[in-house]
């Protein structure tokens, strides 16, 4: 299949990276009214992600409401997010945050995000069951699954199985960013494998990463993995599909994602409204917008996550390489995300103390 053509991607420093994320997050008062405009913020992913979504999500929203502009402020993961909401309760930090299902749930309980108002919000009755929010809390906003990614002019022989992260052919080449929801979902697709339930015991996939840590190049490569892997500094890594294909293309074919034959875990980042906003009925049409159709097919064509709206059908040789795929929707590891709620603060430090710090 021809590599669809994309912007050059600029490799950032953690340095500027740094910067853009102190300015970006510097003054709330970028979400206040002006005049007859109203001006939100959301509060999301950096990179790719960013530039597809302002593109593709944000810039067609406000064409079609003038009356409202949206700021955006980038964060490198979930955990960002909590915390910044958590030291901006009086004056919240944002008015939509963009929130993995496995954090989400514990904004919900400490009051940081609101129940959406379904008047406000109609494309709710348009999602996938898997996407939809039992409690009215904010609904999922991209479908994608845990992948294995390799650099194809740097490894020789492709990797097919998750098992294939431990052979002495690729030691020393590993770049695995794992103390977050990456190893939590490896965590769940290393149990499936081992015949372990993770619901009642997760030692022996923390042993089995125990048995690997020897051979790992690094635990947080910079900017990102996606680059870590493209520029040939890690050979070969964990990441997640949706990036890792966006990468493909802007890479010319160097990175590579593979579905590991075993399967794979399926991860949603929700789209949440900030609790006490003054602007809630504004972030709810920006809600709303990013959940409908038109949103979703154009975001999720761009950046190859699987749509949450149901009316959407992404164009065959996109659907091919997501979450969505038959062979995807053939190879996914059930997992129970509202129950990892209570537990993933849990596994992420025994990733942190046992598995990196061992």
């Amino acid at each position: 299949m021809p590599l669809r053509s994309r912007r050059p991607l600029v490799l950032t420093t953690t340095a500027a990276l740094t910067a853009v994320l102190a300015a970006s997050c510097a003054s709330p008062d970028t979400a206040a009214q002006n005049g007859d405009t109203t001006t939100i913020t959301f509060m999301g992913f950096y990179g790719t992600f960013q530039d597809e979504f302002t593109e593709h999500v944000i810039k067609p929203f406000e064409d079609a409401n003038p009356d409202i502009k949206v700021t955006y402020v980038p964060i490198q993961n979930s955990a960002e997010v909590l915390a910044k909401l958590r030291a901006s309760t009086a004056r919240p930090a944002a008015d939509v945050a963009l929130m993995d299902s496995s954090v989400a749930p514990t904004a919900n309980e400490e009051g940081l995000f609101a129940r959406l108002d379904p008047e406000l919000v109609p494309h709710l009755d348009q999602l996938v069951d898997e996407a939809r929010s039992k409690d009215g809390f904010g609904p999922g906003l991209t479908l994608d699954s845990l992948s294995i990614l390799y650099n194809t002019e740097k490894i020789d022989t492709a990797p097919t199985s998750w098992n294939d992260l431990w052979k002495d052919e690729y030691r020393g080449k590993l770049a695995m960013p794992i103390a977050d929801t990456r190893g939590v979902a490896l965590i769940i697709a290393l149990s499936d494998i081992l015949g372990t339930d993770y619901q009642q015991d997760i030692d022996p996939a923390i042993e089995r990463l125990q048995e690997l840590a020897p051979g790992v190049e690094t635990w947080q490569p910079a900017p990102d993995v996606y680059t870590a892997v493209q520029s040939g500094e890690a050979g070969i890594a964990v990441g997640w599909n949706a990036r890792g294909q966006y990468y493909k293309d802007t890479s010319g074919g160097v990175v590579e994602p593979v579905l590991p034959q075993e399967g794979t875990v399926t991860q949603i980042n929700t789209i949440n409204l900030v609790n006490n906003t003054p602007r809630a009925e504004a972030a709810q049409k920006f809600i709303d917008y990013a959940i409908g159709a038109e949103a979703q097919k154009a975001f999720d064509e761009a950046a190859y996550y699987a749509p949450v709206n149901q009316d959407v059908e992404l164009s065959p040789e996109v659907r091919e390489r997501t979450t969505a795929s038959e062979q995807q929707q053939a190879h996914q590891i059930p997992v129970d995300w509202s129950w990892i709620t209570s537990r993933y603060t849990d596994w992420v430090d025994r990733i942190k103390q046992e598995v990196i710090g061992g």
